[in-house]
């Protein structure tokens, strides 16, 4: 379907690991000239919240569908982290152990494309007609020209390929026609921000040195007559913080006699990449299977004294946990339970909640319910105290009611998340007091700036949508990040995707 048209392009650049107040101070003090001008002549938010986990792969995916992890083989988007475990019931005739998928690993980067399965479509697909340009977005699907940077620690290719295809769009597309819809996905803020940190200013500097080629991509689109007929989004997937304490793990797994899994030959006892969030998968009646809460009470590891381990007792254990959350033994994609635990620091006790769902997409609905004391101290806010232990409602009610505090959407976030058959057993929690850098067996590096944690921190991402006057200048006071590709799409005149999740922002 196809109503009034604003703009005829749509450029989207998407930066890795940038918090919305980094972005925007910098605007601020007057350093990001360029971005400033798309900003303040257009659509602009300080708040819109991202997903959770706050991870690239599934953030990013989920910005350029518009949806959420889910139960991918009906809904939802098929990626649930960038490290995950294949966990689906296995074909009878199929006899190779689980994979292990991870997008770390540059071999097996580009299978998201079809790893996030074929009940989400990215922006490309759901534009139908039309060129369409990816500048280094490793997620293209759907796209008619790939353009790879010739050299990986370099921004400025990104920026030049999107300038070529409009400078000499008969390079890139056989119809001489520039390109409707253009993806460009800058990764080096992540590099930086996880090897310095994001109070480096070599950080701080990257972001300036973008600007700059935005700018000169502003010029360009203005020197060729496509400036008022294009809209400029700029996003980020996740934000960022710093870990007080860096801890190898090794150890204490050693301690227990657990194996990690291996996918070659199906052995082992468990599998785990953690940073200050630890994604912890366990056998059930196979490595195909999901445990039960009684399997995972009763673990048995394969070291050499067969020790008998409580894995939700033993995972207290690791410094620092402060939550832990696990899906119900009688769950399904349409309704279920997700319990949640949280240690009290002063008592030693552990308190009860859980959220109940039901629905899928766009309809999904989550309950949050707690025994002696709310988790997440949402009572303590007025907007969030009138939906704790009260009915079941929309993300969009959540983003309302949480949108200014910890903890963002994370009640609606929780059950899209474990509904996914590729989602781990049990996520453990330090809210960013530890982090662990373990990854299947290893630890990789001593880094304490990571992005993963439910906090505002991590959760809060900029939000801009400019460049053509026919786009109305406002500034909202919230949104998610879901809401960039329905926003696009509206301004080129195409209904979004039913699996769209995000609603337009126009």
């Amino acid at each position: 379907m196809v109503h009034d048209r604003k703009v005829n392009q749509v450029i989207l650049i998407i930066f890795d690991d940038i918090r919305a107040s980094q972005l925007f101070n910098l605007i601020n003090e007057g350093k990001l000239p360029n971005i400033s001008i798309i900003a303040n002549n257009g659509i602009k938010c300080t708040n819109c919240i991202t997903s959770y986990p706050a991870i690239t792969f599934p953030c990013y995916g989920n910005i350029i569908t518009g949806s959420y992890s889910g139960y991918f083989p009906k809904e939802g988007n098929g990626v649930p982290l960038y490290h995950w475990l294949d966990r689906t019931d296995p074909p009878k005739e199929k006899k190779k152990p689980p994979f292990i998928r991870n997008y770390g690993d540059r071999a097996q980067l580009l299978k998201i494309n079809r790893d996030i399965g074929s009940n989400v479509k990215t922006i490309f697909e759901q534009a139908n007609e039309g060129n369409f340009l990816s500048a280094t977005s490793f997620l293209y699907r759907g796209a008619n020209f790939f353009a790879l940077a010739e050299n990986f620690f370099d921004v400025a290719p990104i920026f030049k390929n999107i300038e070529n295809a409009f400078r000499n769009p008969g390079s890139f597309f056989p119809n001489k026609e520039v390109p409707k819809i253009t993806v460009g996905y800058v990764s080096h803020t992540d590099d930086i921000m996880h090897a310095k940190g994001f109070d480096h200013p070599d950080f701080q500097n990257l972001i300036i040195e973008c600007d700059k080629y935005i700018g000169s991509l502003m010029k360009t689109l203005k020197q060729l007559g496509y400036y008022d007929e294009t809209a400029i989004g700029i996003i980020t997937d996740h934000g960022n913080y710093k870990a007080k304490n860096v801890i190898d793990l090794k150890p204490f797994f050693n301690k227990l006699g657990l194996i990690p899994y291996n996918p070659d030959t199906g052995k082992g006892d468990f599998d785990a990449n953690i940073g200050s969030l630890g994604f912890f998968n366990f056998p059930g009646e196979t490595w195909y299977h999901h445990p039960t809460i009684t399997q995972l009470e009763n673990l048995h590891s394969s070291g050499p004294k067969k020790i008998q381990i409580n894995v939700f007792n033993e995972l207290w254990k690791i410094s620092g946990v402060k939550y832990m959350y696990y899906r119900d033994d009688n769950n399904d994609p349409n309704k279920g339970i997700i319990h949640i635990k949280r240690l009290e620091e002063k008592s030693g006790k552990i308190l009860n909640a859980k959220i109940e769902y039901e629905g899928a997409g766009k309809e999904q609905k989550s309950r949050y319910i707690y025994e002696n004391l709310d988790v997440y101290g949402y009572e303590h806010h007025e907007k969030s105290a009138k939906l704790v232990n009260n009915g079941k409602f929309t993300i969009d009610e959540w983003l309302n009611a949480t949108n200014e505090i910890d903890f963002p959407i994370i009640i609606d976030q929780l059950p899209r998340y474990f509904k996914n058959p590729r989602s781990c057993d049990i996520i453990i929690s330090t809210l960013g007091e530890y982090s662990f850098n373990y990854e299947h067996g290893k630890t990789m590096g001593s880094s304490p700036y990571s992005h993963d944690i439910g906090t505002r921190s991590s959760m809060v991402v900029p939000f801009i949508i400019g460049g053509s006057s026919n786009i109305p200048q406002k500034e909202l006071s919230y949104c998610k990040t879901t809401d960039m590709v329905p926003s696009l799409l509206e301004l080129l005149g195409v209904k979004s995707d039913k699996s769209v999740v995000g609603k337009s922002v126009i």
